[in-house]
């Protein structure tokens, strides 16, 4: 007799994590964009603006890099720290939630090329949905550590990979910015 299998694999639990943390992305957008268009007069709107006015003036390609990747390295230099907090689980989720509301409010208020802005911010999304994805595995790694008679051994091999995935999501994230930044220069000339 052939028995069914009644749990996921771990491909399966990853990417269900990555789809959940992704729509958590997607979520905040829809929230910011809500919250943007059905806003006061007179309400500040500078909230929107922190992960960069792509559209706003001409620029040189510096500064289109570093008004691309600033923000962005931000949130994801905050992941990689909320994974060292056995209670950082809430707030990585937070995190990611609130990058969707700053997409949402950018994307509502640089509309008119929304093209040219869903191929910056879609892949910088699902870089910082694995940063989190990592993040949270690591936070549970941590937690089990602190509270669990785990080798130390094997804890120091975790913090080796978890530091190198985050050196490879940071190059990845170089690389899309600088490319995105000399697509976007070029086009704007």
């Amino acid at each position: 007799m052939i028995r069914k299998r009644t749990t996921l694999t771990t491909t399966e639990r990853k990417q269900r994590l990555f789809c959940l943390l992704f729509g958590s992305v997607l979520l905040g957008a829809a929230l910011g964009i809500v919250m943007l268009r059905w806003q006061y007069d007179g309400v500040p709107t500078s909230w929107a603006c922190f992960l960069g006015m792509f559209l706003e003036k001409r620029s040189s390609l510096a500064a289109l890099w570093l008004g691309s990747i600033g923000n962005i390295l931000l949130f994801l230099m905050t992941f990689f720290l909320l994974g060292f907090s056995a209670v950082g689980q809430p707030f990585v989720w937070l995190l990611l939630l609130t990058y969707g509301v700053c997409m949402g409010g950018a994307l509502q208020m640089q509309c008119g090329s929304g093209v040219l802005l869903l191929i910056y911010f879609v892949p910088v999304s699902a870089l910082l949905a694995v940063a989190s994805r990592e993040s949270l595995r690591f936070s549970g790694k941590f937690t089990d550590y602190g509270f669990r008679d785990e080798p130390t051994d094997q804890m120091c091999h975790q913090l080796r990979m978890y530091c190198a995935r985050f050196v490879v999501l940071l190059v990845l994230l170089v690389l899309h910015t600088l490319l995105y930044s000399a697509l976007f220069y070029a086009i704007e000339m």
